[in-house]
């Protein structure tokens, strides 16, 4: 009896051991499919996601370019995206005469500014020099300098009127930002447009005033009108003449002032009829430029070795520009001298001469 308990006993622990260990099992499943269905869940979640945009001011897109434009001279020149913000500094270059050290040509720089340039931590500019294109050829011709350097600034482009250039050394003291101004520049930044007109450049310029002053009977060196002054009211201000010519095909007398590299004609009476001047402000003007600025000459002669082109100021005095005359070489030569003259003052009566006409 007691056996048959026992028996029956261990048969009921049995299949209770059975069916936990079945729920073990079942319970064991569930978690693991739970398992691998949230990774399935979180590796589709990534792949929906949007991609975080870095935004601009952490990352700025350098591919955006801008563009500066000058309408006055005529030219474009791009700049990258980055540089939104530039501004614009316009200073002047100037042409030094290789002889006498005078200032002889200038013309504008303007300056493209790095928008972080700071006055307590400037960046390097993108200097770009304006000449006409008269300028140009006289400062290849070394009529004149720029700055210590021996170099020549380099051309960036030209149009119909103008040259646009870089000064040599324009980086030497190598600021903060020169190599990213490099970068810009091999990149041919600068492209050249039609410029409308000639800006008045100094040569131009001077031209106007010659003219003007010849309407007044004077040159440019000097206060000295002639047809109303004496040469005795010249010797009291400037002295003794260097040198003192008789010049029987210019019909008078000739003083000589190194000093203000005057020369003036005067005849038998005193009264000047011509005043010369050789400055070394007149090293800018060209033949060519004389003539473009001045219009077709009165009077066109080759004398000597020499091109003399002549206008009429007014009725009474006129205007001579005296060049070497022009060669295969140097088809476009410089001036020499100049002067103002009054040819009435060259008559002389009695003599029956009718004097000078040019």
């Amino acid at each position: 009896m007691i056996l048959t308990l026992k028996k029956a006993t261990l048969k009921w622990v049995f299949v209770v051991m059975a069916l936990l260990l079945v729920a073990g099992c079942s319970n064991n499943s569930s978690s693991t499919s739970n398992s691998h269905n949230q990774k399935n869940s979180t590796t589709s979640d990534k792949q929906n996601a949007t991609p975080n945009t870095p935004s601009s001011s952490t990352s700025p897109d350098v591919s955006n370019s801008i563009v500066y434009e000058n309408t006055q001279y005529g030219f474009k020149f791009k700049l990258p995206g980055i540089w939104k913000g530039y501004s614009i500094v316009t200073n002047q270059w100037e042409g030094i005469a290789l002889t006498g050290g005078n200032v002889v040509e200038t013309g504008p720089i303007i300056s493209i500014r790095d928008p972080n340039w700071t006055a307590k931590t400037p960046r390097q500019d993108i200097p770009i020099m304006v000449f006409t294109l008269n300028q140009w050829n006289l400062l290849q011709q070394e009529v004149f300098h720029i700055g210590a350097a021996p170099l020549n600034p380099s051309e960036l482009g030209r149009n119909n009127y103008y040259v646009f250039a870089l000064p040599a050394r324009y980086n030497y003291s190598f600021p903060a930002g020169y190599k990213e101004v490099e970068n810009i520049l091999s990149n041919h930044p600068l492209q050249t447009t039609k410029a409308t007109k000639l800006q008045l450049g100094s040569t131009e310029t001077l031209l106007a005033k010659m003219m003007s002053m010849a309407k007044q009977g004077k040159i440019i060196s000097s206060d000295f009108a002639v047809k109303t002054t004496n040469i005795d009211e010249v010797e009291k201000v400037w002295g003794k003449a260097d040198k003192t010519d008789f010049v029987a095909a210019a019909k008078g007398q000739y003083n000589t002032y190194s000093k203000y590299k005057v020369v003036i004609g005067f005849n038998k009476g005193g009264q000047i009829f011509e005043a010369r001047s050789n400055s070394n402000q007149l090293m800018g003007i060209t033949l060519a430029e004389a003539k473009e600025v001045l219009g077709t000459p009165a009077h066109d002669a080759m004398v000597n070795g020499q091109e003399i082109i002549g206008y009429r100021a007014n009725s009474s005095f006129k205007l001579e520009l005296v060049f070497p005359q022009p060669t295969n070489s140097k088809p476009n030569p410089v001036i020499d001298h100049y002067n103002v003259l009054y040819p009435e003052g060259t008559v002389n009566s009695m003599a029956d001469d009718p004097g000078r006409q040019w």
